[in-house]
């Protein structure tokens, strides 16, 4: 991540970062195609996201983070068959309460 960042200019604001971070991703090939990389990408544009509309609130962010969130469960290689995610959401919300 830290190869990313140095090549990023700094922000203060996170979501511009995120930003710059996905316009660099896909303007590079070459970084994009590092598999380490990108996985450091995906994950600091996941946290960053849900910190935003979770802990900030930043509602505006919600569709941008639920896609993060589709992007971040495509890399890990999960199965994403629909009856599978519904069995799965259902026994967490079972075990949530």
């Amino acid at each position: 991540m830290e190869r990313l960042k140095a090549l990023i200019e700094p922000k203060k604001d996170r979501v511009e970062f995120i930003r710059g971070l996905i316009t660099l991703l896909l303007a590079d090939r070459e970084l994009y195609s590092d598999e380490v990389l990108f996985r450091d990408a995906v994950e600091e544009i996941y946290r960053t996201l849900r910190l935003e509309v979770l802990d900030k609130k930043r509602t505006e962010l919600a569709d941008a983070y639920e896609t993060a969130v589709l992007l971040r469960a495509t890399i890990s290689g999960k199965p994403l068959e629909p009856e599978n995610l519904l069995r799965e959401v259902g026994r967490k919300l079972r075990e949530a309460g």
